[in-house]
C-alpha cells in the first residue's frame, strides 16, 4: 500500500491543526465559560484523534519507501526517532480523546483543568513530532524529488546539522 505514503503530509497537517485548534477551543471555552467553544473543542479533538491515526498509518508507508535508501546516515537516525514517537503518540492522543469524550458526557471542572494541562502537553508532543518530520524533509530532503536526484548519495545525508 505504498500509495498511502503520498497522503502522509496532508494527514500530518490535519492532525496538528485539529489537535491544536481543539485544545485552544477548550481553553477558550473554559476561560470564557462558553459551552459552544467546548463543544467545538470536543468535536475537533475527536477528528484530531482520527487524523493522528491517519498520519501514523500513512507515515508507516512513507517510512517503508525511504528507509533502505537512507540507512546508515544521519537522516536515518532522525527517521528512527520519528518512527518511535509515531508508535506511541497516537495512543496518547487516543487516551486524551477518551478523557475528552468522558468530559463531554459528564462535565467536571476539576478533571477538565487536568485535561487542559494534558492537552497542552499532547499538542506540544504533536508539534515536536512534526518538527522532526519537517527536519527530515526540509533539511535532508527525505521523500522528495531531490532525494531521488541525489540517487541516495550517503555523503549528502551524512552532513552534520
Amino acid at each position: 500500500m505504498e500509495f498511502l505514503a503520498q497522503f502522509h503530509p496532508p494527514m500530518v497537517h490535519f492532525a496538528v491543526a485539529l489537535m491544536l485548534t481543539g485544545v485552544l477551543f477548550d481553553i477558550l471555552g473554559f476561560i470564557l465559560k462558553k459551552e459552544s467553544l467546548k463543544h467545538a473543542g470536543f468535536w475537533t479533538i475527536l477528528f484530531g484523534v482520527f487524523a493522528v491515526w491517519g498520519a501514523t498509518f500513512t507515515g508507516h508507508e512513507a517510512e517503508e519507501l525511504v528507509e533502505d535508501a537512507i540507512e546508515g546516515t544521519a537522516a536515518y537516525e532522525i527517521l528512527e526517532q520519528h518512527e518511535e514517537i509515531g508508535e506511541i503518540l497516537p495512543w496518547i492522543v487516543t487516551i486524551l480523546g477518551i478523557i475528552r469524550t468522558f468530559l463531554h458526557l459528564r462535565p467536571n471542572n476539576k478533571i477538565f483543568i487536568a485535561y487542559l494541562l494534558a492537552g497542552i502537553l499532547v499538542v506540544g508532543a504533536v508539534g515536536y513530532q512534526g518538527r522532526i518530520g519537517g527536519k527530515l524533509v526540509f533539511e535532508y530532503g527525505v521523500g522528495t524529488k531531490i532525494m531521488e536526484k541525489a540517487k541516495y548519495n550517503n555523503k549528502y545525508y551524512d552532513e552534520d546539522d
